[in-house]
Order: C-alpha cells, then sequence, then structure tokens
C-alpha cells in the first residue's frame, strides 16, 4: 500500500514539474520610463504612483525613484 502511495506521488510532482516546462513563453516589447508630468508631490508610495500613471499618464506602470529619502519622483512605464 506504501508503495503505491509513493508511486502516486511520484507521479504527480513529476506532472507538475513537466507542467511547468511547458508554460508559453511570453514576449514583451520593451519599456522606457520617465518621470511623471502630472505627479507634483514626494512620491512615497508605488501603488499610488502606478494608478496615477496608468489613469493620469496614460501609462502601463509606475513606481517611486530617486534619491530617498529626501526626493523620489513618480517615474512612468511607457512602451518603447
Amino acid at each position: 500500500m506504501a508503495k503505491f502511495f509513493t508511486t502516486i506521488i511520484l507521479i504527480f510532482v513529476s506532472l507538475v514539474l513537466f507542467a511547468d516546462f511547458e508554460a508559453p513563453t511570453i514576449v514583451k516589447g520593451a519599456l522606457c520610463n520617465r518621470e511623471s508630468e502630472t505627479w507634483s508631490r514626494r512620491c512615497v508610495k508605488d501603488g499610488q504612483c502606478r494608478d496615477h500613471c496608468i489613469n493620469n499618464d496614460r501609462g502601463v506602470d509606475g513606481n517611486c525613484a530617486g534619491g530617498y529619502p529626501w526626493y523620489r519622483g513618480c517615474f512612468c512605464f511607457f512602451a518603447c
């Protein structure tokens, strides 16, 4: 009985490992970044910057970057 469970577990583990190798490869285009033109304050939270870039600057992503802790700007990412 223990041999049966061991065999089943080995088959399951091998299926999980091989399923990961079969995942499709997604090719993303290059992204260029620049500081947000409409962000006017110090950037503290990446989530707020990301939302701002997507909704106001028509970017695909955004995050806070720069001279921490004195000045961090909101940088938006766009397709090059």
